[in-house]
């Protein structure tokens, strides 16, 4: 009794709200966030005006009606609720009871969440788009794990790139990806190896890393 009138005191809560403290927002609201990181290369090309720009939106969909606070994984009891005398009809474990909120507890990850097959995809599709080969990813990868950034110029952008640009740190391949990870996994142990990136990937000739860095050698 007490859990259905806390119940039906935060509902009515809810739709008696004015529009000037209402927890509700107009249909297909949204909150978007946007941050960029620029940084100058222009110690290596002097001459010229360039900047590295990464740029971070994040979107969030805000409620707009009473279905919104429902979690089905959370509170699956509240949209399929049973009295204590009535004999339960289904399991809250089993796994068609959330089909149809178009939740799928099979799945291996969220489905607004990007793979890493996915992402180096795209990379690829952007890569392509401004004359690049798309081994040029490939080639990337191989060049990063055989010259490292330095420790001593460390900072968000070097952080990303070799985050994204090392397969072994990050293991976000789906099981179906097992070719892109085979193949990436490969060029991150020939860098690894030493072998020679530009030959290995012969396809691209360029060196997108050397576009925004320098390989330094340290005399013994």
């Amino acid at each position: 009794m007490q859990y259905n009138r806390l119940l039906y005191q935060v509902l009515g809560l809810l739709i008696g709200c004015t529009s000037t403290n209402s927890l509700l927002y107009p249909t297909s609201s949204s909150l978007g966030l946007t941050s960029s990181v620029s940084i100058p290369v222009a110690e290596y090309y002097p001459e010229r005006r360039i900047l590295v720009d990464w740029c971070f939106a994040i979107a969030y969909d805000l409620p707009f009606n009473l279905s919104s606070f429902y979690s089905v994984p959370i509170w699956p009891g509240f949209a399929n609720y049973h009295t204590k005398r009535e004999v339960p009809r289904i399991s809250h474990n089993d796994i068609g009871l959330y089909e149809k909120y178009g939740y799928n507890a099979l799945a291996q990850m969220h489905p607004k969440d990007l793979s890493a097959g996915e992402l180096y995809a795209s990379i690829e599709d952007a890569l392509t788009s401004y004359g690049f080969h798309e081994t040029c990813l490939l080639r990337s990868v191989c060049e990063m794990a055989k010259h490292p950034f330095d420790d001593e110029h460390r900072h968000i952008l070097t952080d990303i790139l070799t985050f994204v640009l090392s397969p072994s740190q990050h293991e976000a391949f789906l099981e179906s990806e097992h070719v892109y990870r085979r193949v990436y996994e490969q060029a991150e142990l020939d860098g690894f190896m030493g072998n020679d990136c530009a030959r290995v990937y012969g396809h691209c000739k360029h060196d997108i890393l050397r576009l925004i860095s320098n390989v330094i050698f340290h005399n013994n």
